[in-house]
This record gives structure tokens, C-alpha cells and sequence, in this order.
């Protein structure tokens, strides 16, 4: 398994963050590590050191064939920075994944270039579901890896240290993926004791939040990244929910999301531009009239030139949008009956 360099891994680190709607602002060279990196999301700004080498083959002996790893070469110690968030892993080729390791446990480290595992089926099982995660009994303790797939690394990075603080009880993450609420309250209930239970609380609610991670991407890669309004590509899009999340209806599924241009997006959300059965574009009479009074209107005539009689729907039939869930959409965003039908 060949090795890869610093500045390539440092790159797919960063061209995974931007492709999940990230902001980057690199702020040291990426030739050597750490690449050190600005991170722009949600109105929420991150400071990274990133340490990153590719995962290889490890493990001694013939009985481990499914063991990988990541070699700590070239650096003497990892520090801890107020206000930095130290990013430890690697970048599996063969499973197409991150693997991440938490730091605070290998701080001061000084000997020969000690070396981190993950199991293969961790790698693949997170390439299969999005994410994974692995504890292993090490001489130290417990030693927990998390494998990502590249569109989840954000979630990743805002979640780490509480999927880190789960302890063992982390093991089961990946399982609850697709769990149901029973589910979750089987899995918090069966943990022995007050301190389990509330460790396995945590877990539920960082998986119930890559589940909503993985909306974006699902959407985006349906609408193959391009508004379903403009076309447009360029990074500029974002997946929009037709039942909005404020709706107690509202799912993370594919189908109930569009991709849409973020000036469009909110056009979308406050009511202005709406999608009806059909996936059929119209304009809110009542709407636009009090934009209007409040001599808000400007503009107007620019938008209204983007907006085509019809969306353009995903090429794969399971990601459309049910009419219902327009519907729906339109009525969660102040739309009334009449309206709905008028502009239908």
C-alpha cells in the first residue's frame, strides 16, 4: 500500500471541507504538518491543526490480515492549543475513508514512530454507512478510531471530542445509524448504570446528528450539485428542506430536499418563491406585495429572472419530492389554501 504525501492528503482534507459547504482559509503551508487551517461553517469559525499520514498496512503476523494503521513519523509531540482543535488520522486509499484517532491521548510522545490502528472493517463498514467507529484494549486502556466517509468529516470535526468523552459505550454508534427511537431507548436503557446510561445518551445524540449531516450530501449528490432552478454548480448550492426542519412532520430524507442557490434558498424559506405539486415554481402575490410596503422589493425583477415554470428533478425517480411534501412545504411557510391554488 504506497505511501502518500503530506500535501496531497493535506488537500483532500481541505477539498472535503469545502465540498460539505465549508468556508477554508488555509493558514500555514501544507508541505509538512500540521496544516494548520481556518474553517468556516454555520456562522461558527474553527481553528485546526491537522495531522494526517495514509493509513497502511499494519499489524505482525500472518493472523492479521484486516489490520491497518497510521505511522507517527516526522514529528516529535502534539500540543494543545486554547481555541485549536488538533485533528489526529489518516487517509485510507483502499476504503476511501478518514481515520481519526483522539489526540489527548498521545500528547509528549518522544519514542521511535509509534503507530495507531484501525481494523479493516471499521474502514469499510464507514464506507459503507458513512461512519464507523472501533475500541480497542491497548496497553494504555481504551483506544477509540473513528473512520469517516470525506462528506461527514465536518460532522467529525464539530462532534469529535463528545464522540471521544462516549468511551466504550462508542462502539455501538455506527449500529444506531439507522436505528428508530425505540431503538435509541433500548440502547440508552440497557446500559449498566447512571454513568453508562448517560454515555450512551451522548452516543445517540451525536449519531441523531450525523444523521442530519447526511442530508446534505444525499441531497447535493442526487441534484449531481447544481441548483435544480439555475443549474449552477460552483459550490454555490446548498440542500434545502421542502418540509422545513421547523415542521415536527420534517425528515432527513433525500426526497424531501432540493438543492438550491442560497439567495433562492431563502427566497424558498421566507415564503416568496414556492414549489408546487409537480415540483412547478410560482411567486407569493401576498408576499412580494408587503416586501413592497416595506420598500424591500428592489431586486425583485433579477430574481424573478432565475426562477424557470419548473424545477429540475433528479434523474434517479426515488429522490423526487412527493407532492404532498410540497404541499406541506408551501403551508409551513405561511402559503394559504387559495394561494397554493391559484398559483397551481
Amino acid at each position: 500500500m504506497p505511501g502518500i504525501k503530506f500535501n496531497d492528503l493535506a488537500e483532500r482534507f481541505i477539498n472535503a471541507l469545502e465540498l460539505a459547504g465549508a468556508t477554508v482559509l488555509v493558514l500555514s503551508g501544507a508541505a509538512s504538518r500540521p496544516l494548520v487551517v481556518g474553517v468556516v461553517m454555520g456562522g461558527i469559525t474553527y481553528r485546526l491543526e491537522v495531522y494526517l499520514w495514509a493509513v497502511t498496512f499494519g499489524g505482525k503476523g500472518r493472523g492479521r490480515p484486516k489490520e491497518r494503521r497510521i505511522q507517527l513519523t516526522g514529528i516529535e509531540q502534539f500540543t494543545l492549543k486554547a481555541g485549536v482543535r488538533t485533528i489526529l488520522g489518516g487517509w485510507s486509499d483502499e476504503a476511501g475513508v478518514f481515520a481519526f484517532w483522539d489526540v489527548r491521548r498521545h500528547l509528549g510522545f518522544r519514542a521511535g514512530s509509534p503507530s495507531l490502528q484501525i481494523s479493516l472493517d471499521t474502514l469499510e463498514h464507514a464506507a459503507s454507512v458513512g461512519m464507523s467507529t472501533e475500541v480497542r484494549n491497548v496497553r494504555e486502556g481504551e483506544e477509540i478510531a473513528v473512520a469517516v466517509q470525506p462528506d461527514y468529516l465536518m460532522w467529525y470535526l464539530q462532534e469529535y471530542e463528545r464522540l471521544y468523552d462516549c468511551g466504550g459505550e462508542v462502539k455501538n454508534a455506527a449500529v444506531l445509524v439507522e436505528g428508530k427511537p425505540e431503538d435509541e431507548r433500548a440502547f440508552i436503557d440497557t446500559g449498566e448504570g447512571d454513568a453508562a446510561q448517560s454515555r450512551r445518551h451522548q452516543v445517540v445524540s451525536v449519531v441523531r446528528n450525523f444523521r442530519e449531516a447526511r442530508f446534505r450530501p444525499l441531497v447535493l449528490r442526487a441534484y449531481g450539485y447544481r441548483c435544480c432552478l439555475t443549474g449552477v454548480a460552483l459550490r454555490l448550492v446548498d440542500a434545502a428542506h421542502v418540509v422545513p426542519v421547523s415542521d415536527p412532520t420534517s425528515t432527513d430524507e433525500p426526497k424531501n430536499g432540493i438543492a438550491l442557490n442560497p439567495l433562492l434558498h431563502r427566497a424558498y424559506d421566507c415564503g416568496l418563491l414556492g414549489f408546487l405539486p409537480g415540483g412547478k415554481t410560482g411567486i407569493n402575490d401576498r408576499v412580494l406585495k408587503a416586501l413592497k410596503r416595506q420598500k424591500l422589493d428592489a431586486g425583485f425583477d433579477y430574481v424573478r429572472r432565475m426562477i424557470p415554470a419548473s424545477m429540475t428533478m433528479p434523474c434517479s425517480p426515488e429522490f423526487h419530492p412527493p407532492d404532498d411534501y410540497f404541499i406541506r412545504g408551501l403551508k409551513a411557510r405561511g402559503w394559504l389554501d387559495a394561494e397554493i391554488g391559484m398559483a397551481g
